[in-house]
């Protein structure tokens, strides 16, 4: 990793107010080195430049790193090329981060970056998001789900059966989701429960939309 790369990522870890230690720097910096080669092969991610995967792709994962709970299982839905999945465990490689990810080329990578980093307590799940609520080893067992690819409307819906009682979905969205995010309150469970704005180092914005399970209506 240069010294502008770990700049970079941590000055965005302080942002969010966290620190990141060594270990976790040479983990995402095996991470990026492997989705470079990977991204050769197969299209993984539409920027391929190391510098934009560090600024836009790392950065803003670590956006969720805060909301983590201290321990428990966290599933990341529609993983693809690991963000942010793959840094969340890079971060905190004591939890249980489960990626799901319906492609198959794209969990082959994800298995092979659990493998080479390692991530020990990491696992990646091909499959179907809709299907994995009637999972017994996924449904209910999540503290935290998680989702950068997916829309907010399809993201709900399969988040919630997977969340323990009390358990949060946390979607990365843009701005523009603020009415879709009041529209979804209560639904499936549901409760909006706070919203964080920040911004990547290249000054686009970014909106964390954090939902917490309820067992009961919401008004």
């Amino acid at each position: 990793m240069t010294l502008g790369e770990r700049r970079i990522i941590l000055t965005g870890a302080a942002h969010f107010a966290l620190q990141i230690d060594d270990a976790a720097l040479e983990r995402i910096d095996r991470f990026i080195t492997l989705l470079e080669t990977w991204n050769r092969r197969i299209r993984l991610t539409g920027e391929r430049e190391r510098s934009v995967l560090v600024a836009k792709h790392v950065v803003d994962s670590l956006a969720v790193v805060p909301e983590l709970p201290p321990a428990g299982t966290v599933v990341d839905v529609g993983s693809g090329a690991g963000f942010p999945g793959i840094i969340l465990a890079c971060v905190r490689p004591e939890l249980d981060v489960v990626l799901l990810e319906a492609r198959r080329k794209a969990t082959s990578f994800l298995r092979a970056a659990i493998r080479e980093i390692p991530l020990p307590a990491a696992r990646a799940v091909e499959g179907r998001a809709e299907d994995a609520g009637r999972d017994a080893t996924l449904s209910g067992h999540a503290a935290v789900v998680t989702t950068r690819a997916v829309r907010l409307d399809a993201f709900l819906p399969v988040a919630a059966p997977l969340l323990i009682a009390s358990g949060e979905a946390i979607a990365m969205q843009t701005p523009r989701t603020a009415g879709i995010a009041a529209a979804a309150h209560g639904t499936h469970q549901l409760r909006l429960e706070r919203r964080r704005e920040y911004r990547l180092p290249d000054g686009a914005r970014r909106t964390l939309l954090v939902f917490r399970r309820t067992d009961f209506a919401v008004s």
